[in-house]
C-alpha cells in the first residue's frame, strides 16, 4: 500500500506542482479581477473561483491521466517483450493502473483544495464577519502564502528561494491588475 502510494506521488508530483501553482494563479487573478470592480459581489467571486477550479481540476487531472495512460502502456509493452509473455490481469498491470488512476485524482483534487483555502474570507463576508474589501486583502494573503508555501514545500534544494520567487510573481500579477485598473 505504501509503495503505491509512494508511486502516485513520485509520478504525480510534476503534475501536482504544475496544477497546483496554476490554480493558485487562476484564482488570485479572479480575486484581483474582481477587488476593481465599483462594487464586490462576493457571491460571484466565489462561483467563479469554484467552476475555474473544477474547470482545471477537470482539464489537468484528465490530462494527466491520459498521458500517464500512454507512459504505462509503452513501460507494460517493454516488460511484456522482455519477458515473452501478456501482463493481463497481473499485479504489474494492476499497480499500474492504480497509479496511473490515483494520480490523475490527486492532480483533479488540487485545484478545489486550492480554492476550499481561499474561500474562507469570502464565507466570513457572507457570515457578516468581514467586510468585502476585507475579504480580497485577505484572498490575496492567503494565496501569496499558498504560493510561497508551495515553493517551499517542493522547491528542493533551494527551497526558501523557490518560495520567494513564485511569492514576487504572484505579486506582480497583483501589480498588472492594478495597473490595468488604474488604465481603464
Amino acid at each position: 500500500m505504501f509503495t503505491r502510494l509512494d508511486a502516485v506521488f513520485h509520478r504525480g508530483l510534476p503534475y501536482l506542482i504544475n496544477t497546483l501553482f496554476d490554480a493558485i494563479f487562476t484564482i488570485l487573478g479572479i480575486v484581483v479581477g474582481s477587488a476593481f470592480g465599483s462594487v464586490i459581489d462576493t457571491r460571484a467571486i466565489m462561483g467563479t473561483m469554484i467552476i475555474a477550479s473544477i474547470s482545471l481540476g477537470v482539464s489537468s487531472g484528465f490530462s494527466v491521466y491520459e498521458a500517464e495512460l500512454i507512459q504505462e502502456e509503452k513501460r507494460i509493452n517493454k516488460i511484456e517483450e522482455a519477458l515473452l509473455t501478456d501482463l493481463e490481469n497481473t499485479l504489474i498491470k494492476e499497480h499500474s493502473k492504480a497509479v496511473t488512476s490515483l494520480a490523475a485524482i490527486l492532480v483533479f483534487i488540487t485545484p478545489i483544495l486550492a480554492c476550499a483555502v481561499t474561500l474562507t474570507p469570502f464565507i466570513l463576508v457572507n457570515y457578516g464577519l468581514i467586510g468585502p474589501g476585507r475579504s480580497i486583502s485577505i484572498a490575496v494573503i492567503i494565496d501569496l502564502l499558498l504560493i510561497f508555501t508551495a515553493g517551499l514545500v517542493f522547491g528542493g534544494e533551494k527551497r526558501f528561494i523557490k518560495g520567494i520567487r513564485m511569492t514576487v510573481l504572484g505579486g506582480l500579477v497583483f501589480i498588472i491588475g492594478f495597473l490595468l485598473n488604474r488604465m481603464m
